[in-house]
């Protein structure tokens, strides 16, 4: 009895030296409510990309991300929300034109998404506001909300720990299984591992 009891004593005096288990980063971070999302509100991964409709590099990562991101999608286990980080200054007039359009067009929106950053490869910023040049409305975010949105995004991540060194275009940010990872540039393969492990 008295080894029961020293051994309880034991376990209890080191469990309350052990410091507290961090909490779980949350899987909903701040997003601007003009956000553009596709999926499941409640999908099991989210992924977050700051984007530029007028950087080569958020058009190859696309490319090469399509496929997986339609099949997550399809599946129902990707929530995917692009957020405005503009570094290219011509680029403001389509990222409005493209708000405007997913107003309208609501999920459907992906394939313009999509069909912008071919446009973008294949014609430039010509080409893409060709595509673009039907979809117009009077209160599409302005650069300011792009700019705010963006930053409190990145403030909430390192609020809760997140290491971003640098951030540029594209940065993407995976929410997934009580984690977030942050790739910054068009490492596709690397997206990948983190959306599929």
């Amino acid at each position: 009895m008295a080894v029961v009891l020293f051994t309880a004593v034991a376990a209890l005096v080191a469990y309350t030296k052990l410091p507290p288990p961090p909490p779980p980063p949350p899987q909903d971070l701040p997003m601007p409510p003009w956000a553009i999302s596709f999926g499941a509100p409640n999908a099991p991964i989210t992924l977050i990309e700051l984007y530029d409709l007028h950087c080569r590099y958020c058009a190859l990562a696309h490319e090469q991300l399509d496929p997986l991101y339609r099949r997550l999608l399809a599946e129902g286990t990707l929530r995917l929300v692009f957020v405005d980080l503009i570094v290219h200054p011509d680029a403001l007039a389509a990222h409005q034109r493209l708000h405007c359009a997913y107003r309208q067009l609501g999920g459907e929106a992906y394939d313009l998404l999509a069909e912008l950053y071919r446009a973008y490869l294949r014609k430039g910023a010509e080409g893409q506001l060709e595509v673009l040049r039907r979809y117009e409305c009077a209160d599409a975010p302005t650069k300011d909300d792009f700019d705010s949105g963006a930053k409190a995004l990145l403030a909430a991540l390192a609020q809760r720990g997140v290491p971003i060194r640098q951030v540029g275009t594209p940065t993407f940010v995976v929410v997934k299984n009580g984690t977030v990872d942050v790739v910054v540039g068009a490492d596709a393969a690397r997206v990948a591992l983190l959306l599929s492990r």
